[in-house]
């Protein structure tokens, strides 16, 4: 099983929890899961079929994954990060 970890802005939304496991080959499919098993954040990860929401930054076990790098292998102990953007600045 692989952990996902995700912030309060997404936990919020199905109930306050903070992490599921899902079992998965790559961090997409991983993904997939847990939107499969959770679609309120289905827009909010996904903008498309398999395309990430650039909002979204993925980590597995602690590296940055960019968005053509979903098919990465996962394994069991794997761990992803799932954050939202933060934007804005000093005006």
């Amino acid at each position: 099983m692989v952990r996902i970890r995700f912030t309060t802005f997404l936990g919020e939304r199905i109930g306050g929890i903070s992490s599921v496991e899902v079992s998965a080959t790559t961090v997409g499919s991983a993904l997939r899961a847990l939107t499969d098993r959770y679609p309120e954040l289905a827009r909010l990860v996904w903008t498309g079929e398999d395309v990430i929401n650039p909002m979204m930054a993925v980590f597995l076990n602690d590296q940055l994954v960019e968005a053509g790098q979903l098919g990465t292998a996962v394994k069991a102990g794997d761990e992803i990060d799932l954050l939202a953007a933060v934007s804005g600045g000093v005006a």
